[in-house]
């Protein structure tokens, strides 16, 4: 479900719940988030040595230390998105995982993915690249710019084939903890195409409307559940990036506007 407000404060869901916050720290919750990143990895059709080089380690035997809960950043957040965003997955998706083998929840039924799913090294396409968006405070979309439209060459999310998918270019630092740098790309998936629903860990795009709709502005922040709905998190090393996002930052105090979360964000691609 796309999340909308009209005024300055959090984001609030009407069917959001309360969610207990923490990273765990026993050897059950190590094991169980492990063997929640082999299921995805098994179901993504990849070997140890695959998910290592995508997220950038060294061999199969690197990564098969998270798989069996050993490694010491298993509970850092920025640690489990660059996991799970390894073997295609979310982050969202991996803690789900996690909490069916702890018999906490039941994880949601998806359909199996073709042998020919092109987010599995298959076909590839040109996605567009739509806009630059900051990683930090809200970024103007430069929506009167006469330079022709770019596109990237990506592979298509098959987990999502009939809904709209483009490409951002990031700026700033406010996400280098999940490993989302300045200059980096993220892979976007329509939220209204695949009726999103707010999870806890998920990246997502938002998007401010101004006056009637004629200024957009974006940035790029996490979900982060709490006891009154969800806040936008950014993940940052930078002092400056440590608070929430304010949805009336830069905005006049009688101004109206609408935020919405525009994208999920599936993976990052570094292009240089």
């Amino acid at each position: 479900m796309l999340a909308v407000v009209h005024s300055a404060g959090r984001f609030k869901h009407p069917l959001m719940t309360d969610e207990t916050l923490g990273a765990p720290d026993d050897e059950a919750e190590a094991k169980a988030l492990g063997a929640a990143l082999k299921a995805l990895r098994m179901r993504a059709g990849m070997s140890q040595a695959q998910a290592a080089e995508a997220m950038g380690l060294g061999s199969g035997e690197a990564w098969r230390v998270y798989e069996v809960g050993k490694a010491p950043t298993l509970f850092k957040p920025g640690v489990q998105f660059r996991m799970a965003a390894a073997v295609q997955a979310t982050l969202a998706e991996l803690l789900e995982e996690r909490d069916a083998l702890l018999g906490r929840s039941t994880p949601a039924q998806r359909p199996a993915k073709p042998a020919n799913d092109p987010f599995m090294g298959g076909n590839r396409a040109e996605l567009p690249i739509r806009d630059r968006i900051q990683a930090g405070a809200w970024l103007l979309a430069d929506d009167l710019g006469q330079e022709e439209p770019r596109t990237f060459p990506a592979a298509v999310d098959g987990r999502y084939p009939y809904a709209g998918q483009w490409i951002s270019e990031v700026l700033g630092d406010s996400m280098n903890l999940l490993g989302i740098h300045n200059g980096d790309f993220v892979h976007c998936v329509d939220a209204i195409d695949i009726a999103y629903h707010p999870r806890h860990g998920d990246v997502v795009e938002v998007e401010r409307l101004r006056n009637g709709g004629r200024e957009r502005e974006l940035t790029l922040k996490q979900i982060e559940m709490t006891a009154s709905g969800f806040v936008l998190a950014p993940r940052s090393t930078n002092p400056r990036w440590q608070e929430p996002l304010q949805l009336n930052d830069g905005a006049e105090d009688d101004a109206e506007f609408e935020v919405r979360i525009r994208a999920l964000v599936v993976t990052t691609m570094r292009r240089f």
